[in-house]
């Protein structure tokens, strides 16, 4: 008996440390959790069928929460097909970069340069920039001031970062490692993300050399708890708790790969 109380009292904690986070799967728009191990496919999770096919020298590592994508800096890459636009939207990844410093580096970038086109990057002053072509500014506020600076000090380490953007309320909010980096009034254009790259452009010269995992795009702005809940725990054990619908659907992707 007093197993089975302390049991239960673990579940019940578990379930409270999720109860934060109050994530509805339906609002999953790409859930790219690069945990393959062979082939050209990085599977949507999400069961919207946004696969991703790997371009050139891409590779399966492992990475921060099972495998993750490996990208050279030069020939290599993830297309994506035709997503958004998305009026509000969430983009959080871990990331790991080891080299290009000083160059553009891209984390999702759409193909060409138009208006709500999203480029999502690096810029050569080592600044992270989420830009959507026509906003007001076209830059999200807060950029050039951000205390993360992508220099030869991050190299070889994972960071979690995400942006949380809605063009209806005309906010942006970007956190790394799960605090809050900057924040402003940003709009009002919705944003389009594909067709396009992870991890380079199709303009050129902006390859990302390093690895990605967990790459999740929501199509709303997701609160602090929701993204502290997934940089802390991962997108399956954030919503293995509730293992119905399109939950059951991405669970069930999730196991057929592990």
């Amino acid at each position: 008996m007093v197993r089975f109380t302390i049991s239960l009292i673990i579940v019940v904690s578990m379930f409270a440390q999720f109860s934060n986070a109050e994530i509805d799967p339906q609002s999953i728009v790409g859930a790219w959790l690069f945990d393959e191990t062979n082939g050209k496919v990085a599977k949507d999770a999400s069961g919207n069928d946004n696969d991703g096919n790997l371009v050139g020298g891409a590779k399966w590592v492992k990475g921060k929460f099972g495998n993750a994508i490996e990208l050279n800096g030069k020939d290599a890459w993830v297309t994506v097909p035709e997503i958004g636009p998305l009026e509000d939207f969430t983009l959080i990844k871990w990331f790991n970069s080891t080299g290009r410093v000083g160059a553009w580096r891209c984390f999702f970038n759409r193909d060409g340069w138009a208006a709500g086109y999203v480029h999502y990057q690096f810029r050569p002053d080592n600044k992270m920039e989420m830009a959507i072509h026509s906003n007001n500014p076209v830059r999200h506020p807060g950029w050039p001031d951000s205390d993360f600076t992508a220099d030869k000090g991050i190299l070889n380490k994972w960071f979690h970062l995400a942006v949380a953007y809605s063009s209806t309320d005309e906010s942006v909010r970007v956190y790394f490692d799960g605090e809050l980096d900057a924040e402003g009034k940003w709009g009002p254009l919705a944003g389009e993300f594909g067709p396009g790259r992870i991890g380079s452009w199709s303009g050129g010269g902006r390859e990302w050399e390093g690895m990605f995992d967990e790459m999740i795009l929501f199509d709303v702005a997701l609160e602090e708890d929701d993204i502290q809940s997934l940089m802390d725990n991962g997108l399956e054990a954030t919503l293995a708790v509730d293992p119905v619908g399109k939950v059951a659907t991405i669970w069930g992707k999730i196991k057929q790969r592990r």
